[in-house]
């Protein structure tokens, strides 16, 4: 695993979101098997320049700087299937595309897709509330995208659809 800062703007990114929280027990054991997969991560034969972080005890990404040769698809998979032995592991949904988060007096709340244009008319989400943008695709759009305000978000456009 090489330091975050020394990954490459343009290093892609892949943001997987839990349905819960954590707890500190299971973020120790995520984060040493974080370490193994990343540091045996390969692609193309060779290691993937590759970092992860845990954020809010809730959400685990995937860097790799691709500065050089791109991907394979295999790398991609390999990710993918080390989630889905994270899910089996920790008996929490790590892939379900139609949950978003947002951040709420300094806590992360998950809602269905379906559920926001409800949480906006009962005032609980306000066109203010940083909503976490897990579709960002690399880490400077990571460093400026991935939590912005709900009136600025993709997910905007499921309240204005569902009102």
């Amino acid at each position: 695993m090489i330091p975050y800062e020394q990954l490459a703007a343009t290093s892609k990114v892949w943001v997987f979101q839990a349905e819960r929280e954590f707890s500190e027990a299971e973020v120790q054991l995520l984060t040493t098997k974080l370490n193994a997969f990343t540091d045996n991560w390969l692609s193309h034969g060779s290691l993937v320049k590759g970092h992860f972080k845990i954020l809010y005890s809730r959400f685990i990404l995937f860097f790799a700087d691709e500065q050089g040769e791109a991907m394979c698809g295999r790398a991609v998979d390999a990710s993918v299937r080390f989630i889905k032995e994270m899910e089996t592991i920790f008996g929490v949904p790590m892939l379900n595309r139609n949950l978003v988060a947002y951040l709420k007096d300094g806590k992360v709340f998950s809602c269905t897709l379906n559920d926001l244009a409800h949480l906006s008319e009962e005032g609980k989400i306000t066109p203010d509330t940083i909503m976490f943008n897990n579709l960002v695709a690399n880490k400077a759009d990571f460093e400026k995208n991935w939590m912005i305000p709900l009136s600025s978000s993709w997910q905007q456009n499921y309240i204005l659809q569902n009102q």
